[in-house]
């Protein structure tokens, strides 16, 4: 309590200090001495020892996050995570693991990493990393990543139980992937790309996969951006640039002192005709709702799913003495009609969302602009059976690693081609599911659409815990009710 009501009172000191400096600007320089002084008063004069640090951080989010939905502090601790998932890679050595009864297990091996090459295996239960025990109940994810990864050219040192014996592996740490173009793949006549974030690497990584598609003769385009929270606006400018004519405007960004900026298309690409559609949904934001809003308003896409998250600000990391940083709002974007993505919040003064102002494409036809993008064809997922949807992941995956791991040979000679239209779960799997999760429920409860849904997200579990995270989400893709409806209506539209 304590804590909390010190916070408060820094809090508010800081709140009256900005609103000081914004009634007095000849005065700021003085207001920043006061607030030196006042957290002088709080380290050597408080009765009681105070983290001091601590307690700037907090007034600082308290700050930041009162001014708009998306500016934020970021401690120096999560600054380098979130780097390195913008950056497209990190140095590691290519595993994914979880934590099973208190013992970390390797779940899958990324191919042509250091982990491959040094032939670990999925199912290894690693008992010691650098010669540290990792087993126990105090295990966490946090603690196994932290050990793993390092700097590129480092080794780290497992000690591992397969198949009843103890093996010793030294890996070498080297450079991994992190993709945002996650699935490339042919659809009949029309190409298929899912791309999960904007980072450094997703506009090169684009090229690579519509480059793929055209050798498969590709006669249109299915862009995936569901799930997708943006990232980079650069790579977002980039990316509608390959579908868009010379000077077509892409965004538009307005800056706190009236400055305006206009990005816009550079022309003559590969790309510029190609008949293009583009999925989202309620989490694709930022940086997804650029490239398809400007793709909408000159015509270039048909635009289906469900209306986007609805975030048109700009924000810049500043980096501060510790590492820490503050991401800012600095502008706020607007799509080439002069649309504003951004759904209303407190404060805000949007001119692109004014009630009864009309929107066009370049064909004439009406846009709406009430906080995110609107598709032009609404489409989603039937959630009827939602109860089972909302079962927990985790109990379906560990369920589906206990099985996988008993008959870890026998379900690797299957190929993922062959999983993906032969494997069914039994009854007995499914009673066996049930009676795991201590659902309280028997076959007999459940309707036989009930039983299809279960059986098939754990088939995607059991995918998940063969091949890793990737095979899991081309099974989920196999009973997309969005996506072949996506496809059915675009293939009709091919010349």
């Amino acid at each position: 309590m304590k804590r909390d009501s010190v916070v408060l009172w820094v809090f508010g000191f800081l709140i009256f200090g900005v609103w000081i400096g914004l009634q007095f600007r000849t005065d700021v320089k003085q207001d920043r001495s006061k607030l030196d002084q006042f957290f002088r008063y709080l380290e050597y004069e408080y009765v009681d020892t105070l983290d001091i640090d601590g307690l700037m951080d907090d007034a600082m989010d308290h700050i930041l996050s009162s001014l708009d939905p998306h500016s934020a502090f970021i401690p120096a601790e999560d600054s380098e995570y979130i780097a390195q998932r913008m950056q497209g890679n990190f140095s590691g050595i290519g595993v994914e693991f979880r934590i099973h009864e208190d013992t970390l297990v390797f779940v899958s091996i990324m191919r042509n990493s250091p982990a491959a090459s040094y032939g670990l295996l999925a199912g290894d239960r690693i008992i010691t990393i650098d010669g540290d025990t990792v087993v126990g109940p105090q295990l966490t994810n946090d603690e196994v990543t932290s050990r793993i990864k390092g700097e590129e050219g480092t080794y780290v040192t497992f000690g591992i139980m397969r198949d009843g014996l103890y093996l010793t592996a030294a890996v070498q740490r080297g450079i991994i992937p992190l993709e945002s173009v996650v699935s490339t793949q042919m659809l009949g006549s029309l190409g298929y790309v899912r791309m999960e974030r904007f980072a450094e690497t997703t506009h090169d990584e684009l090229l690579v996969a519509l480059d793929r598609l055209d050798s498969l003769n590709m006669r249109g385009l299915i862009l995936d951006l569901r799930g997708n929270p943006g990232g980079y606006l650069h790579e977002a400018v980039a990316i509608a640039d390959e579908f868009l004519s010379e000077d077509k405007s892409i965004v538009i960004t307005k800056y706190g002192d009236g400055k305006t900026h206009t990005s816009k298309a550079s022309g003559g690409q590969r790309y510029e005709d190609l008949p293009l559609h583009i999925i989202i949904d309620g989490s694709s934001a930022s940086a997804s709702e650029v490239v398809t809003g400007a793709l909408q308003d000159h015509d270039r896409a048909t635009v289906y799913g469900t209306t986007s998250f609805g975030k048109g600000l700009v924000q810049e990391d500043k980096i501060l003495s510790d590492g820490s940083k503050v991401r800012l709002t600095v502008a706020y974007y607007y799509t080439p009609s002069g649309r504003s993505i951004q759904k209303p919040y407190e404060g805000a003064d949007l001119p692109g969302q004014m009630e009864g102002t009309v929107f066009m494409s370049d064909s004439g036809k009406v846009l709406l602009a009430s906080g995110g993008i609107e598709p032009d064809i609404y489409l989603s997922a039937d959630s009827s059976n939602s109860y089972y949807w909302s079962m927990s992941f985790g109990t379906m995956d560990a369920f589906a690693f206990d099985q996988i791991d008993a008959q870890r040979s026998d379900y690797e000679l299957w190929t993922f081609e062959r999983f993906v239209t032969d494997f069914e779960l039994s009854d007995m799997q499914l009673y066996s599911f049930l009676e795991y999760g201590s659902y309280g429920l028997t076959l007999e409860d459940l309707s036989s659409t009930d039983m299809d849904e279960i059986r098939f997200l754990l088939k995607a579990a059991y995918a998940k815990n063969i091949w890793g995270f990737d095979a899991y989400r081309n099974v989920l893709r196999t009973d997309d009710v969005v996506l072949k409806e996506v496809v059915r209506a675009a293939s009709t539209t091919l010349k």
